[in-house]
């Protein structure tokens, strides 16, 4: 078995099969942009329950496919919530609980993995160091994908909070942070540092660090253009998942009204995003909205139910 696939049996195991009960998944709908709609349970603990599984992924986000399988080869750990308490110390650098953007990044990253079975990591943010000695900046997400559809890399933003700061925050992300300079900055950093699992996923990244050195002189604007040149070459589409997980008490009123008022968060980010266009230079990408309004941001990012239990 590979290595991917036996990371892929434990995420099922120990992730997948807990989220179910706990996270909802409704139909996409389709517009300029993708729109993937979910929801949590409606119970008196369902956020508190959501808090629990975004802990436990940790160790999948903080961690490399590989080391993951180490991990569990050697029964490293006697629970996900140890595992969770390590990550936590160990390899996330320091930042001011309650306040961070860690939950987040971290729901971003347990929804594509539960979503998208295909996905895996190009980079894991929380191990690579820039200048200031803080993780990867740009993106919450890198992901590659390879599928009937072609191959995919996958560039996530993720926002946590009021509806109107998720929002402008994303429209901010999406007009500065997926320009042709920024993005070849970003990919140029993460190929030197490549740490794929795969053949496919080796090969590109292979291919994007070769670009890197040999035109190591050159000026950005010239790099830049010259890796969406090699991105289109290759057939390799953009991909940005975009999360808006906002406070949405009004949704979780009534259960037997749930699915109508996730539509009609959906229907309410739309028209917010149609009317705030974005352009894109030398690419196509296609955009997918995560609309997870929730019952309580506050209780999801507590300290002693929360998404912080035991961690701080």
């Amino acid at each position: 078995m590979s290595t991917y696939s036996e990371y892929k049996n434990i995420f099922e195991r120990e992730i997948i099969q807990q989220s179910k009960g706990v996270i909802f998944s409704f139909s996409p709908m389709n517009d300029r942009f993708i729109y993937q709609p979910y929801s949590h349970d409606i119970s008196p603990d369902a956020v508190e329950k959501l808090g629990t599984l975004m802990r436990q992924n940790l160790l999948f986000y903080s961690f490399g496919e590989d080391e993951v399988v180490a991990y569990y080869r050697n029964n490293a750990f006697p629970s996900l919530e140890h595992a969770a308490r390590y990550a936590y110390k160990n390899r996330l650098p320091h930042r001011v609980p309650m306040q961070d953007g860690l939950p987040s990044e971290v729901l971003l990253d347990l929804l594509v993995q539960i979503y998208n079975p295909d996905a895996y990591k190009l980079a894991v943010r929380t191990i690579f160091r820039q200048n200031d000695n803080n993780e990867i900046k740009g993106y919450d997400l890198t992901y590659f994908t390879k599928d009937d559809s072609g191959i995919s890399l996958w560039l996530g933003q993720a926002k946590l909070g009021e509806k109107s700061y998720c929002k402008s925050g994303i429209k901010n992300d999406l007009i500065e942070k997926y320009i042709a300079d920024y993005l070849s900055k970003q990919l140029f950093f993460i190929c030197d540092k490549r740490i794929a699992i795969t053949d496919d996923a080796k090969t590109i990244l292979e291919t994007i660090d070769t670009l890197n050195l040999r035109t190591i002189d050159d000026d950005e604007t010239v790099r830049a253009q010259q890796l969406i040149d090699l991105l289109n070459k290759l057939n390799i589409q953009i991909k940005i998942p975009c999360l808006l997980a906002y406070e949405g008490r009004a949704v979780y009123q009534e259960a037997a009204k749930l699915c109508e008022r996730i539509i009609a968060e959906v229907e309410n980010l739309r028209a917010y995003f149609n009317s705030h266009p974005c352009t894109f230079v030398g690419f196509t990408p296609e955009i997918i909205f995560y609309v997870f309004p929730i019952e309580s941001i506050d209780r999801l990012r507590d300290k002693e139910k929360g998404f912080y239990a035991g961690l701080c």
